[in-house]
This record gives C-alpha cells, structure tokens and sequence, in this order.
C-alpha cells in the first residue's frame, strides 16, 4: 500500500508539472492557457488568474487587446476589460471602444460595457469620450453610471449637453440625475450653470439634490459665484420666474445663495447678506432660517461690520438660532461683542445660556474669567428654579444637574487661561491644536485662522481626523482662510492631502460627520487643484 500511494502522488506531480510548462511572467504563458480554455468560465478564471499573479505588465498588452478583439463571450470581454483597465495604457482605448456593444439587451452584455467604460475611465483618454458618451443612452443603468463617472473623471467638454438633458431628466431615477450633477461639477463647464442653479432647489420623489449641486457650483468657481449673486440680490430674472412655476418658497435662493456664498467668501456680497441679518417674514421659521444663513456667510468671510448686528441677535431666546449667531462672531473674531454674549448668558434657559458663554469662552481672554466663577456658584440656583418651572432631562436630581452644568462653565474658564497665556502668539496657538481638549483645540484653530498662521497649516491639517464636530469643523474653516490666503499655506496643507483623502473615503456614508465633511471635501478640492 505504501508504495501504490508513493507511485499515485509521483503520477499527480508529473501530471502538475506537465501543465505549468512554459514562464508565467510571459504573455505566451497565459495566451496557451487561455487557448487550452474550452469553456467560457475557465477561460474567465484565466484572465482573473492573470490578473492577480503579480506578472501583469504592459509588455502583455498586445496579446490581450488581439484576445478582447476576438473575443465574442461578455463574460471574458469583462475580465479582460477589468485587466485592461489596471494597466491603464493609452493604447487601449481603441480596443476597449471596439468591444462597446451599445446595443446590448442582456444582463452579461450590460456587464461587460459597464467593466469596458470603466476601464476608459481609469485610462483616461479624452478620446474615449464619444464612445462613453453614447453609452448614456445604455438601458442598463449601471452601465450608463460607469460612463457618467468617467466622463467627468475626463473632464469631457463634448459630454456637457447630454449630462446636462441627464441631471435634469424628471423621467430618470434621482440617482443618475445626482452622478450627472457630480460629473458636471468634475468638468467645471460654465453651461452648467443654470442647471446646477435650478437642482439646487429641485426635490423629487422625497430626493434632494442640493448637496450634490451645491458642490458641482464650488467646482465651477466664478461662473457660479457671479450667478449665485444675483440669485442673492434678486437679478436672475428666469431663475425667479422658474422657481415661482415650481412652488419653490421666494426665500430659498436667498438662503442657499447665502450659504454658498459664504463657501465662496465672494465679498460682493456683504452688503446684500448684512441687510438679510433684518430680513422679516410672517413664518417666523423662514425668517429665523434666512437670517441664520446670512450669518454664517458673514461669519465665513469674517465680516467686521457685521459684528454689531449681530451681537443684537445674540439675545435670542431659541438656542439653535442664537448658536448660529454666536458661531458667526466667533468667526469674525475681536471683543466687540463680549457685552453683548456677557448679557445673553443672563437670558432665557440653560441651553441658550450656555451657547452665549460657549461664544464669550472662545473669543474672551484673563479679564471674562471671573464671569465665570460667578456664573458657576450661580448655577445651582439657575438650575433649580429651571427645574421647578419648565421641568426637564436632569431635572429628577437638580443637584447633580446643577453641578454638571457647573463643570462646564469652569471648563470654560480654564480655556481663558489657554487665553492668556498664548495671547497673540501662533506658535503658542500652534502647540494647543495637539491638545486632548477639543474646546482648546477649537479656539487654538480659530486664533490660527484669523490670525494668518500659515506657518502652522500642517499642525491644523494634522488634527482634521478628531471626532469632536464643533474642533473639526473650526480646524476646517481656518485651514480654508489661510489656503485661500496664502501660497505657503496651501503648500502645507497639501502635505497631508493623501491622509485628508483617505479620511473623506473612509467616512464617506457616517451620517455623524455628513455635514461637516462637506467642508472637507471642499478643502480637499481647492488643494487638489492648487
């Protein structure tokens, strides 16, 4: 028995060997074993094997384009195009083309054009543009994503009509309509413009597509920046006309007009966003929104005169509406509105209370800190009067609540010693960003920011991955001043690009960090075209 079995594993090594005859890094290796391949699915596991083996090179690349010509078998043009498209050679753009089967009616078929347009994409040949462009009129929707996201990766001027009748088409799934926004944005051509302008507004089917239009207009730049302006100031006579045809409130391009604005810090329009700060409307809630939008572009573009109107809203009683005012000061920085967050933090409950002292600790230095030694004695008795009236979380023990809230008004007062002890000093400012305390780190971001600490743009990029909202959100907007501000900055800051691109991908779909992350991937497209 020992040597029958001896004899049967000698037998199976010779048959092995027999089979490997011939050098794998070769083209003629792989181009026998796809010829020995009777069936379809062996010649598919070929194709893959060759592709994972570590061999693949451009040398191969003559025998591959003679096999995709050949080739009559969707599922091996799909393993070839997958092939082709990690070589990404200019010389295969024309073989990739000639195997496109715009009239495919089955699901193989749709898969073998959908792997062909993207192999073109990773080619990115401009040539490969009319060829990906009739595929927008594939019936395979998968197909006609992958040449959607591969002309805008080809930034193909030829393909902006068809996108444009594409983004728009009420026939479509929201979905297409959204790729052919994002691919518009990726081409930056200024025809887009008015399409971009109405999808800002545009919902169908419970769908918006605002923030996908929204950034498509950063991309386009200053086309989009003079159109959005008049939107703001109420020239775009056509786009009024169409949005009261389509129901959409008069206010809405006055807050989204305003928001991008801000994006854009176009300061045309300051003046038209400082006289928003006192827009009036019966619904309370339009009004309060249009205002709110109005003050955070401001705040974007650190506005100085707009400091004092706000600072006369920051008495409002509603804590979301007073944090988007206290936000923008803070923005805009200096101590002209201290009083004026010195008597908010007197006023309305704790939550609104709070955001007023909040502001007051991120702008105050070594003379607030005794408010809030005062305020942190006064809060048990804040606390529980609070309780006895409007009852509350927290409120089943006052004491501990009191004591809670008594906590983070201290912690704000120790910010104030970070205050005073950097001052003035960016290099001080710099060593704090690194600290675990998120609120120091906030406001060592924003005395970076406003003081045009271009020196230390790789210190605030090296912290944009914190979980804390409110330190990455102002560590985002003070890397977008001095980027915007400064040549040094920018080259700093795209050092860390790679790590900033991995992150943006990494979180994509965390609804946590959602909106947040639309000022990082805003941040990430001025650095890549710097």
């Amino acid at each position: 028995m020992p040597r029958l079995v001896a004899a049967l594993s000698l037998t199976v090594a010779l048959f092995a060997l027999s089979g490997c005859k011939g050098d794998p890094k070769t083209p003629e290796y792989w181009e026998k074993k796809l010829e020995g391949a009777r069936k379809t699915s062996a010649k598919v596991q070929v194709v893959d094997a060759l592709r994972t083996s570590g061999n693949l090179q451009e040398g191969f690349l003559p025998m591959l384009h003679a096999r995709l010509a050949a080739e009559k078998r969707p599922e091996v043009i799909t393993a070839l195009a997958r092939v082709l498209g990690d070589l990404k050679h200019p010389s295969s753009v024309e073989p990739l083309q000639a195997a496109l089967d715009p009239g495919a009616s089955d699901t193989d078929a749709h898969l073998a054009n959908k792997e062909l347009a993207a192999a073109l994409g990773k080619v990115g040949s401009a040539k490969a543009a009319p060829a990906l462009t009739k595929l927008l009129g594939s019936r395979d929707n998968y197909t006609r994503i992958e040449a959607i996201q591969a002309l805008g990766a080809l930034r193909a001027p030829e393909a902006v009509e068809p996108l444009l009748q594409l983004a728009s088409d009420e026939s479509t799934e929201p979905f297409l309509n959204k790729k052919a926004i994002e691919a518009l944005g990726r081409i930056g051509d200024a025809r887009a413009v008015p399409v971009l302008m109405r999808m800002l507004t545009k919902e169908r089917q419970g769908v918006s597509f605002y923030v996908e239009s929204s950034f498509a207009l950063y991309q386009l730049g200053a086309p989009a920046a003079d159109a959005l302006l008049a939107a703001l100031e109420g020239r775009d006579a056509e786009l009024t006309k169409w949005a009261g045809q389509q129901g959409v409130h008069p206010a809405s391009y006055a807050m989204k007009a305003a928001q991008l604005l801000g994006d854009f810090r176009d300061r045309r329009a300051e003046a038209t966003l400082l006289k928003q700060l006192t827009f009036t409307n019966t619904d309370p809630r339009i009004q309060a929104l249009v205002r709110m939008q109005a003050a955070e572009a401001l705040g974007r573009m650190r506005t100085g005169p707009a400091a004092r109107p706000l600072s006369t809203l920051v008495s409002e009683e509603d804590p979301t509406i007073r944090a988007a005012y206290v936000r923008a000061l803070t923005l805009i920085g200096g101590r002209e509105a201290l009083p004026a967050l010195e008597k908010a933090a007197g006023q309305g409950d704790w939550y609104a209370r709070e955001t007023a002292m909040r502001g007051l600790a991120l702008l105050g230095d070594a003379r607030e800190q005794p408010l809030f030694v005062k305020w942190a004695e006064a809060e048990p008795a804040r606390t529980a009067s609070e309780c006895q009236d409007y009852g509350g979380e927290g409120c089943e023990d006052p004491a501990a609540l009191a004591q809670k809230r008594a906590q983070t008004l201290t912690g704000y007062g120790k910010l104030l010693e970070e205050a005073k002890a950097c001052g003035t000093d960016g290099g001080c400012w710099a060593q704090k960003v690194s600290s675990p305390d998120a609120l120091v780190v906030e406001r060592a971001a924003l005395e970076l920011g406003r003081g045009g600490g271009a020196p230390h743009a790789a210190a605030l990029a090296g912290r944009v991955s914190g979980k804390d909202l409110e330190a990455r959100s102002a560590l985002l907007q003070s890397l977008d001043w001095l980027v915007g501000d400064s040549k040094e900055a920018a080259a700093k800051a795209r050092e860390a690009l790679p790590k900033l691109q991995a992150q943006l991908a990494e979180e994509k779909g965390n609804s946590r960090f959602l909106k947040v992350n639309e000022d990082l991937r805003r941040l990430i497209f001025r650095l890549e075209r710097t």
